[in-house]
């Protein structure tokens, strides 16, 4: 789309979501009226700086949408999608009018290139953060990331955060690659959340800032991060109005009918008791849901008298937070306490989760601790919302869970529910609910690296192995092939007391997520161990697995009659097992080889063999897989039209499930389609849609489709249309549009 219409399109969409006329934004931006009529039908392909900001204005935009609008006004594309937007802060920024002033002047400029927000916990560093980031945005043409820091451990899983909230190719040999190749001479600012929980990243963060000399770092932390450019803003507790504000406001949502006419004083004096710390502030204030206001000032009084007779300093201020938490834990009862300090094992849960680590229904123990202001809730709509602890809470608890000295069961336990949830995930992939597993899986992906880590440091080499080898095909389809290289490369290496079926699916997984790196060499050794395994075993099933890998491993080295004999061996063994999949998958692998040994009407039939048996086990991202590859027999066999009705097909089922991969893989043979009809810069611009979504997902075309491309393709890419619809589409493309 032209960046002109992309910004006539998107401002009418604004507009008419705003339910406002032409006349009404023209009105309330003050601009007139031809202006805002000229911009939607696309006669300007720029706004001024002052129009885009009023009109921003107009329509109530903050954070991304507004940097979004205002990169589509400069006559830019909207930022890539795949940067981690900035979360949605859930309270009003108060009494940081200065401050905020203060980092706005933040410009793409090298004095003020990595910034730090530093104070004691809970002194509202990520809320400042946040509104300062969307306030800068627009002066970053290429977008705004963010990244949370606080459930990494080292600075491998603090780097492969950032490589994910940048969308790096994560392909690349090391995480300080993947990240500077991701930013490169991006103009973009890296925000930088709970920098303090991983002090080995900092060099990263060095790193990062040598080699991408465009981009900026906005960082929070506890401490300096002590890097040469860096540039220290100190978050200090709120001034006594928007203290005693921030407190109305809160202690309102919990007892909305609470009138505090008169009482400013007493909540002053409140306010005072806790430093005037935002956090301790929202905990004191839920507490009027059960407390009036002199009982919370007097017990607020004994409390932090006992806990607060260290030096004034930074220290200091952070055990005055610890204080007001323990206060709020100290009201508890004493299962509710427990529950609090056995949920800091939790990277964020969902209710499914809590009940075998608490050994009890955990949503009256959950809820308890939601109306002490110690969890924080979804919002209602959510499917499966997520409850999380606040950073300082969970601190807390997890050391209230040290000292009860029954840790290490709490976090066996943990480990327990999540290795057995994904094995039950691994099976759920295969069928219709697989894309609803893929988002679960995801969002625990925190709470799996903890249960993973658990069980290497415990020795558990057999459950670890079988932890990694049940999320294989997560990443395989979720992007993250290199971190789950990673898994299977060291738990293999320890496999402990594993069996030899689980080693063999291990070293299947790990061999498809090698093969579709393009790392045919690992992807042979893995083959070749499960070729061992399956023979000392005499396993079906395993004999089939390596068949299959030996079969295309043999299509990616072009010797295509050795690799049709392989799949179609591979192929005989799978109608032995009782295993629908499996038999699905071989058909689909065999009608692979048969098409490039030029058997095209066999090859057509087993296509759509495999087409209609992922159909009837609900597996869309196979039979989508199933659909591209009969379209590319129809286009050999002369037949356009009939492919095109099977792409059109694919590329619904893709784009509906925001499949990346399945989508380069529908674009490829789109492009060889417009190549059999002649238009080759179609097909330049196709086959660089595909380049552009498979660089970010760093996977290589399947030799199936390599061969095909060489075949179609190959004669057009010296020409100049070819060339010049490869550039045109690829400038200053990202993943983002190309679904569009």
């Amino acid at each position: 789309m032209g960046a002109d219409l992309e910004l006539a399109r998107e401002l009418r969409r604004l507009r008419l979501a705003a339910g406002l006329t032409q006349e009404g934004l023209a009105e309330r931006a003050g601009i007139s009226v031809r202006a805002v009529s000229d911009a939607e039908r696309g006669l300007r392909t720029r706004l001024y700086p002052g129009t885009a900001t009023r009109i921003a204005a107009a329509l109530g935009l903050d954070g991304t949408a507004r940097n979004g609008f205002a990169a589509l006004a400069r006559g830019r594309s909207a930022p890539a999608s795949e940067l981690a937007p900035l979360p949605a802060p859930r309270t009003p920024l108060l009494g940081r009018v200065e401050a905020l002033a203060g980092i706005v002047s933040l410009r793409p400029e090298p004095s003020t290139r990595l910034v730090t927000l530093i104070g004691t916990g809970g002194v509202g560093k990520t809320r400042l953060a946040l509104a300062a980031a969307s306030e800068c945005a627009p002066s970053f043409d290429d977008g705004v990331a963010f990244v949370q820091l606080a459930s990494c451990h080292d600075a491998k899983s603090a780097g492969l955060a950032i490589a994910t909230a940048v969308g790096a190719n994560t392909s690349r040999k090391t995480v300080v690659d993947m990240v500077c190749a991701a930013i490169g001479a991006r103009r973009m600012l890296l925000v930088c959340d709970t920098c303090e929980q991983v002090p080995d990243a900092v060099p990263l963060i060095g790193e990062l800032l040598a080699r991408c000399p465009a981009a900026t770092v906005l960082a929070t932390s506890r401490a300096p991060l002590r890097l040469g450019a860096e540039r220290l803003v100190p978050v200090e507790p709120l001034g006594p109005a928007p203290a005693r504000e921030l407190f109305a406001e809160r202690a309102a949502a919990a007892r909305p009918a609470l009138d505090l006419a008169g009482s400013e004083p007493l909540v002053d004096e409140i306010c005072a008791r806790v430093q005037r710390v935002p956090l301790a502030i929202e905990l004191a204030a839920a507490r009027v849901a059960h407390l009036g206001l002199a009982d919370l000032r007097d017990r607020l009084d004994s409390q932090l008298s006992v806990l607060t007779g260290g030096l004034v300093d930074d220290d200091a201020r952070h055990r005055t937070i610890e204080a007001t938490v323990e206060w709020s834990y100290g009201l508890l009862g004493a299962r509710a306490q427990t529950a609090m300090a056995e949920l800091a094992v939790f990277d964020g849960w969902t209710l499914a989760a809590p009940g075998q680590v608490l050994g009890t229904d955990p949503v009256p123990l959950v809820s308890d601790l939601v109306d002490h202001s110690l969890v924080g809730a979804p919002e209602p709509t959510a499917e499966h919302g997520r409850y999380r602890m606040l950073d300082v809470v969970r601190e807390f608890a997890a050391a209230a869970l040290a000292a009860s000295g029954h840790e290490d069961a709490v976090r066996d336990r943990h480990g327990a529910w999540f290795l057995d949830a994904a094995g039950a995930a691994s099976s759920a992939m295969r069928h219709a609910d697989q894309h609803r597993v893929h988002r679960e899986i995801a969002a625990d992906l925190g709470n799996l690296r903890l249960a993973f880590d658990r069980l290497r440091s415990l020795g558990r080499g057999g459950d670890a192995l079988r932890l990694a080898t049940s999320l294989w095909m997560f990443w395989l389809w979720h992007g993250g092939f290199s971190e789950g290289r990673a898994w299977l490369r060291s738990a293999l290496a320890s496999p402990g007391d594993a069996s030899p079926s689980l080693a063999a699916t291990a070293r299947w997984g790990a061999s498809w997520l090698a093969y579709h790196q393009g790392d045919v060499a690992e992807a042979r050794i893995h083959a070749d161990a499960l070729a061992a395994l399956a023979e000392a075993s005499g396993a079906i099933g395993e004999r089939r697995n390596a068949l299959t890998l030996h079969g295309m491993i043999a299509l990616a080295d072009r010797r295509l009659d050795r690799a049709s004999g392989l799949l179609t061996e591979a192929l005989d063994a799978a109608r032995e097992l009782a295993a629908p999949w499996i038999l699905a998958v071989s058909t689909l692998n065999d009608g692979a080889g048969l098409t490039h040994i030029g058997r095209l009407d066999e090859a057509s039939h087993r296509f759509a063999e495999a087409r209609d048996r992922f159909a009837e086990l609900g597996d869309d991202t196979y039979r989508a897989r199933a659909l591209r590859h009969l379209a590319a027999v129809r286009l050999l066999a002369g037949s356009p039209a009939a492919a095109r009705e099977d792409l059109e097909e694919s590329l619904a089922i893709v784009k509906a499930a925001d499949d990346r991969w399945g989508f380069a893989e529908t674009a490829e043979v789109l492009a060889h389609a417009a190549a059999a009809a002649g238009d080759a810069g179609r097909a330049g611009a196709l086959e660089a849609r595909a380049a552009v979504v498979r660089h970010s997902l760093g996977v290589v075309p399947h030799p199936f489709d390599a061969i095909l491309a060489d075949r179609h393709l190959g004669p057009l890419r010296g020409t100049e249309a070819f060339r010049r619809g490869w550039a045109e589409e690829a400038q200053g493309a990202d993943p983002s549009w190309a679904l569009q």
